[in-house]
């Protein structure tokens, strides 16, 4: 059994314009992800970009954040194809690790869209790190950043934040801190809210496109 914890990073429309496709209100961007063994220790790394399909215009808000080079989704994998490559990785019964509660529904909402094969059965457990170091803290009003928590733990600060695969390290270095019983007693559960309706012809366009769309950022 591998603890896989991940992260996401994705893009969205732009301010003020409406949803091209309303089920896939956000639209993955990067995957990436560290697999842990039964001690906690990182013993394998996952990091893709992924090319975008709906939303082709970078939200101005997601392109500062993460400091996207010219180039660097042009250069991703399609996102059914990486999906596949990412759960081929994670082995099987994987148990999945996040900071907060969106990463887990967002990779099954956009592998909803796509047609893929679920997860898992619903619910889906994981462990949600941000919910159990407030557990720690004593603090479970208000969601801390992770990198704030990091901070707060003194943990050396050795790859880039606002990145999915270094936000995943960090979760993962988060997670190795955390008492046995915090992890084991107090799992979460991931339960997809059902579609919103698509158009038949947006669904079409998405799906039976004949050739990639490059994105140049």
């Amino acid at each position: 059994m591998n603890y896989i914890v991940f992260d996401l990073e994705w893009n969205q429309p732009q301010d003020g314009k409406p949803s091209e496709a309303r089920s896939l209100p956000f639209e993955i961007i990067e995957i990436g992800a560290v697999k842990l063994d039964g001690d906690y220790r990182i013993i394998d790394q996952y990091d893709q970009m992924i090319r975008p399909q709906v939303y082709h215009e970078i939200n101005w808000r997601i392109r500062k954040m993460l400091d996207l080079k010219r180039g660097e989704l042009s250069a991703g994998r399609l996102f059914p194809r990486a999906a596949s490559e990412f759960l081929e990785w994670c082995g099987a019964d994987p148990v999945w690790c996040t900071w907060g509660s969106q990463d887990l529904s967002e990779l099954r909402r956009n592998m909803k869209f796509y047609r893929m094969r679920e997860l898992g059965d619903d619910p889906i457990p994981y462990i949600n790190v941000q919910r159990l170091y407030g557990l720690l803290i004593g603090n479970t009003a208000q969601s801390k950043a992770l990198q704030t928590a990091v901070e707060e733990l003194s943990l050396p600060i050795e790859v880039p934040f606002h990145r999915a695969y270094g936000d995943a390290w960090y979760t993962a270095k988060v997670l190795e801190r955390l008492p046995d019983e915090l992890k084991r007693d107090h799992l979460s559960w991931d339960r997809i809210a059902p579609a919103k309706p698509v158009r038949r012809r947006i669904r079409r366009r998405i799906h039976g496109q004949a050739r990639e769309k490059r994105i140049d950022v």
